[in-house]
C-alpha cells in the first residue's frame, strides 16, 4: 500500500511539473513575442508619418520650384533679367505683382529674387540679407545647373543674425557648358516652413525631427529641438534607407526611427520614449502574472485527477444489471465476464433503439422548414458525445443523356463508406433517388482533429469519382462538436452546392473553402474581354477563352455576386447591336433564376458561350448595313462641333440614333481612338494654332474657345500630350522666333 502511494505521488508531482514548466515557457514566449510586435507596430507607425511628412516636404519644394519656372517664364520678367531695365509698364507691373502675391499667400517664403547676366535686378525680402550674402547667392545661383536646385545655404541678415535658408531657384543651365542668361531665385525659411510640416502638440511623447547631411536640426516638431551628439553616426552606420533602433543616452532610451531622402540628402526620424513603445505589454504584465498563477492551478488539479483517476479502485460495473436485462439465469453464477457480455448486449440494444429514434428525428428536423410542427428546435443527439462531425449535400446531375442518376448516387454513396470507414461513421438519408445528406462523425473524439487529412480523403474521393465521368455536386460544411448547430451545418453545406458551378474542375467544395472569398460586387470591367472577344468576328475560339476566363475571376467571389455577374453580361449580350438600346434591367431577374437553377460548370459555360455567339450574329448584320456611314457621320461631326462644352457620347449617339456602346466601338475601330481621345486630340490642336497665332488671347480664353469649360483641365491634357504646359508652349514659340 506504502509502495502504491509513492508511486501515486511520485506520477503526481511529474505531472504537475510539467505543466507548469509547460505554462511558463508559454508566458515567457508570449512576453517576448508580443513586446516585439508592439515595438514593430510602433516603428511602423513613426515610419509611416515620416514618410507622409517627406512626402510633404517634397509637395512643398515642388510647389516653390514650380513658382520659379513659371516667374522665369513669364515674357516681361525674362525680359527685365536680359536687359536689367526695371522701367515702369503695366505687364512687368503684373508680372511683379504676382511675384509679391506668392510670397504673402505663402507665408514661408521669404525672399525673391530676380537676378540680370550679371547683378540682380529686382527682389523682395521679407527677411532682408546683408550685400555679402546677396552676392554670394547672386554667384551660387549664376554657377549652378538647374538640376541642383534647391540647396540649403547659411547666410546673414542685415542686422548680423546668421539664419539657415533653403532656395530653390530656376535657370536655363542644364549642362555646364550652358549659358546663363539670368535666373529667379526663392528662399525658404525652414523655421516657418515646420509649422506646415509638424502639427503635433508639445505634450506628445514623439517627437519629429529634419536633419541635414551635417547632423544640424532643420525643423523639428514642438518640443523636439534637442539633439543627440552622436546621434547621425548611429543612423548613418548601418548604410540603410530606413530603420530603427533604441538610443541609450544621457537620459531615457529613446526609439529612434529614421527615414533618409536621397534626392535632398535629408535625414527625416522620430524619437519616441522606448517606456511608452513598450507601455502596452507593460499593462498587460500583471494580467499575464495572474494568467500563469492561475493556469498553474489548474494544472496542479488536473495532474491531481488524473493521477487519482487512474490509481483510484475500479468501481462496480452492474448493481440491478439482471433487472435490466432480464435474464437473470445467466447472472446466477457470478461470473464477470458472463455479466459484461450480457451488459455488451444490453448496450447494443440501447444503441441501435437510439440511432432509429435519432435517424427519424433528424430528417424530421432537418426536412421541416422553421416554425412548423415539424421543427421542434431541440437538438438530435449525436452518436458520439462531444465528438466532432459535418453534414454533406450531395446531387447528381446528369452527366450524359438518359443517365441513371439513382445508381450513380448509390455508387458515390458507397465509395464514401468505403472511404472513411475506418475512422468516421456515416449516416445517410435520401430525401429524392438523385439527392443525399450526409453527416460524417468520429468514430473516437479526436480522429477527425487532422482537417488536412480529413479534407484529402474527400480530394481523393473527387478524383476518383472524375475518372468514372460521375457527375454531381457535393457540399460539406465546417466540422463541429455542438449538434445544436446541425441546421446550420447542413445550411452551410447546401450553400457550397452553388459554388461548383463556377468551378471548371471541382465538384466537391468545402465551407473553410467560401469563407475568405470576395463578397463585394464585382467590377463591370470584368465583363469588357467577353464583349470585345464577342466583337472580333473571325476569331470564334476567343469568345470560350474570354469565358473560361471570366468564370475564373467569378469563382473567387461569393456566389450572390457572381451569379449578379454573369447575369449583368447574359442581359448586356441580349443588348449588343441594338439600335437605340434600352437601358432598363428589364429581364435581368430572368437571367439570374436561370443562373441559379444550373447545376454544372459545363451547362453554365455552353449557355454563356450561346449567348455570345447570338450577340456575334447580331453584329455581323449590323455591321454590314451601316458601320462605315455612321463612323464617317461621326467623326465629321465631332470635326465640326469640338468646340461645343455639351459635346459627349451620349448626345452623338442620340443625334446618330444608335446606342452610345456601339457608337464608342465604331470610333475606335476606324480611328484607333476612343470619343474622349478623339475630342481631346482635336482641341488641342486648335489649341496649339490659338497659342502661336492669338497672342492677346490668354490661356482661360484659349481654353473656353476650343471647348474647355475649365483652364485647369485644359493644361492638364495639354501638358499630358506635349510634355510642357500651354504657356511654356507659347513661350518658346516666342523664343524660336527672335533667334
Amino acid at each position: 500500500m506504502r509502495k502504491r502511494k509513492n508511486l501515486y505521488t511520485h506520477f503526481f508531482l511529474s505531472l504537475t511539473t510539467i505543466a507548469v514548466c509547460s505554462v511558463l515557457v508559454l508566458a515567457v514566449a508570449i512576453f517576448f513575442w508580443y513586446r516585439n510586435i508592439t515595438i514593430n507596430n510602433v516603428n511602423k507607425a513613426n515610419q509611416s508619418v515620416l514618410l507622409n511628412t517627406e512626402t510633404v516636404f517634397m509637395n512643398y519644394k515642388e510647389i516653390v520650384q514650380n513658382y520659379t519656372m513659371d516667374f522665369y517664364a513669364n515674357p516681361n520678367i525674362n525680359a527685365l533679367m536680359m536687359s536689367g531695365d526695371n522701367g515702369w509698364s503695366d505687364q512687368l507691373y503684373s508680372a511683379l505683382s504676382q511675384i509679391r502675391g506668392a510670397l504673402v499667400v505663402n507665408q514661408y517664403l521669404e525672399n525673391a529674387y530676380i537676378f540680370g547676366i550679371d547683378k540682380p535686378v529686382a527682389m523682395f525680402e521679407n527677411m532682408p540679407l546683408s550685400p555679402a550674402s546677396k552676392e554670394e547667392l547672386f554667384r551660387r545661383v549664376r554657377d549652378s545647373r538647374i538640376v541642383e536646385s534647391p540647396f540649403l545655404w547659411h547666410a546673414k541678415q542685415n542686422n548680423g543674425t546668421p539664419v539657415t535658408l533653403m532656395t530653390v531657384f530656376y535657370n536655363d543651365r542644364a549642362f555646364d557648358s550652358s549659358g546663363y542668361y539670368g535666373a529667379v531665385a526663392i528662399t525658404v525659411n525652414l523655421s516657418k516652413l515646420q509649422n506646415n510640416l509638424f502639427s503635433q502638440e508639445d505634450s506628445d511623447s514623439t517627437h519629429y525631427k529634419v536633419l541635414d547631411a551635417g547632423g544640424a536640426v532643420l525643423m523639428h516638431s514642438p518640443g523636439g529641438g534637442a539633439l543627440e551628439t552622436d546621434l547621425l553616426e548611429q543612423i548613418v552606420a548601418p548604410g540603410k534607407e530606413q530603420g530603427s533602433f533604441v538610443l541609450k543616452g544621457s537620459g531615457e532610451p529613446q526609439l529612434i526611427t529614421y527615414v533618409h531622402s536621397a534626392k535632398d540628402n535629408l535625414w527625416f526620424l522620430s524619437e519616441t520614449p522606448y517606456q511608452d513603445s513598450i507601455r502596452d505589454i507593460s499593462s498587460a504584465r500583471n494580467l499575464m502574472i495572474a494568467l500563469c498563477l492561475a493556469l498553474t492551478v489548474a494544472a496542479a488539479a488536473t495532474a491531481y485527477l488524473i493521477s487519482r483517476r487512474i490509481y483510484q479502485p475500479i468501481g462496480r460495473i452492474f448493481g440491478n444489471i439482471a433487472n435490466i436485462s432480464g435474464n437473470e439465469n445467466a447472472l446466477k453464477g457470478g461470473d464477470y465476464n458472463t455479466v459484461s457480455q450480457e451488459l455488451e448486449s444490453i448496450g447494443e440494444r440501447l444503441a441501435q433503439l437510439r440511432k432509429e429514434n435519432s435517424d427519424s428525428a433528424l430528417m424530421r428536423w432537418l426536412l421541416a422548414p422553421r416554425g412548423s410542427s415539424g421543427h421542434s428546435g431541440e437538438p438530435v443527439q449525436l452518436p458520439v458525445a462531444g465528438g466532432s462531425y459535418c453534414v454533406c449535400v450531395l446531387s447528381m446531375h446528369a452527366g450524359e443523356p438518359g443517365g441513371d442518376l439513382q445508381a450513380a448516387c448509390e455508387e458515390l454513396l458507397g465509395r464514401i463508406d468505403l472511404a472513411f470507414a475506418e475512422w468516421a461513421e456515416i449516416r445517410t438519408f435520401r430525401p429524392h433517388q438523385h439527392t443525399a445528406v450526409l453527416i460524417v462523425s468520429e468514430l473516437n473524439p479526436g480522429c477527425l482533429g487532422d482537417y488536412a487529412l480529413f479534407c484529402s480523403h474527400w480530394e481523393k474521393l473527387e478524383l476518383a469519382s472524375s475518372a468514372s465521368s460521375l457527375q454531381y455536386a457535393l457540399g460539406i460544411s465546417t466540422l463541429t462538436d455542438d449538434s445544436a448547430l446541425l441546421k446550420q451545418k447542413y445550411d452551410e453545406a447546401a450553400e457550397c452546392q452553388r459554388y461548383v458551378k463556377f468551378h471548371q474542375h471541382r465538384q466537391v467544395i468545402f465551407a473553410d473553402d467560401i469563407i475568405h472569398l470576395n463578397s463585394s460586387p464585382v467590377q463591370a470591367s470584368t465583363m469588357e474581354p467577353v464583349l470585345q472577344a464577342v466583337r472580333l468576328q473571325h476569331q470564334s475560339d476567343h469568345i470560350r477563352q474570354a469565358v473560361e476566363r471570366l468564370l475564373a475571376v467569378a469563382c473567387s467571389y461569393r456566389a450572390e455576386p457572381a451569379a449578379v455577374l454573369v447575369a449583368k453580361l447574359a442581359l448586356e449580350l441580349s443588348r449588343t447591336a441594338e439600335v437605340k438600346a434600352d437601358m432598363r434591367d428589364f429581364g435581368f431577374l430572368d437571367y439570374y433564376q436561370h443562373i441559379e437553377r444550373i447545376k454544372s460548370y459545363t451547362e453554365l459555360r455552353s449557355w454563356l458561350e450561346s449567348c455570345c455567339y447570338a450577340a456575334r450574329e447580331r453584329l455581323v448584320h449590323m455591321d454590314t448595313v451601316q458601320t462605315r456611314s455612321l463612323a464617317g457621320e461621326a467623326i465629321h461631326y465631332i470635326s465640326q462641333h469640338y468646340n461645343d462644352p455639351k459635346l459627349s457620347l451620349n448626345a452623338l449617339a442620340e443625334k446618330l440614333a444608335i446606342s452610345p456602346a456601339y457608337l464608342s466601338r465604331l470610333i475606335a475601330d476606324e480611328t484607333g481612338s476612343s470619343f474622349p481621345d478623339l475630342v481631346n486630340l482635336q482641341r488641342l490642336e486648335q489649341a496649339q494654332t490659338l497659342l502661336v497665332t492669338e497672342l492677346a488671347l490668354d490661356i482661360r480664353e484659349i481654353a473656353e474657345q476650343v471647348g474647355y469649360n475649365s483652364s485647369t483641365y485644359f493644361t492638364t491634357q495639354f501638358k499630358k500630350r506635349y510634355g510642357v504646359t500651354p504657356s511654356k508652349w507659347r513661350m518658346n514659340h516666342i523664343l524660336q522666333q527672335q533667334e
